[in-house]
């Protein structure tokens, strides 16, 4: 596994890979010490209003200018709860309540996303810097995500409405 890190952390010395509990990981030459390649959680937040989902049209790579979820990483010390209302605040200028937890999703991407049911609390939706638009949208009406858990994620907030 080429993890594309070449350099321990703590004392700067070459990794090599050596097996440890049969699993490939990244370990120092100098000090020993291994490298665990944890995954980055990311907070996605699901605002639904007057029968539309929020949706921002994104600013940035990847998936620049399509449509997407609000959403972005948790940082080191930030509650997940927290991370998701931040990134409707920085994506579309809207104050959140985090009402629920929609659902965890995880592959065999380096990245698991932690979704959250959320519902206007404070101001009007309008586009932030990350992004070039936002848009309501009727859930029969969605157009095309770009992200692989995106449509399990929409099948779980459709099947959970009612609950």
């Amino acid at each position: 596994m080429d993890s594309g890190i070449k350099f321990c952390q703590y004392c700067g010395g070459p990794l090599r890979e050596s097996l440890i509990a049969s699993v490939s990981r990244p370990v120092c030459s100098s000090c020993g010490r291994i490298t665990y390649l944890d995954p980055k959680v990311a907070a996605v937040t699901l605002v639904y209003s007057d029968h539309k989902l929020l949706l921002v049209k994104r600013a940035i790579e990847p998936a620049y200018g399509r449509w997407s979820f609000p959403s972005g990483y948790v940082d080191r010390g930030e509650a997940v709860e927290s991370a998701a209302a931040r990134e409707v605040l920085e994506e579309a200028n809207l104050h959140v309540e985090i009402t629920s937890l929609q659902g965890i999703y995880s592959g065999d991407s380096p990245v698991v996303l932690v979704a959250f049911r959320a519902r206007a609390a404070d101001g009007t939706a309008t586009p932030g810097d990350e992004v070039i638009d936002i848009g309501w949208f009727e859930l029969d009406n969605l157009p095309e995500l770009p992200f692989p858990h995106d449509g399990e994620i929409i099948r779980d907030f459709i099947s959970q409405l009612g609950n």
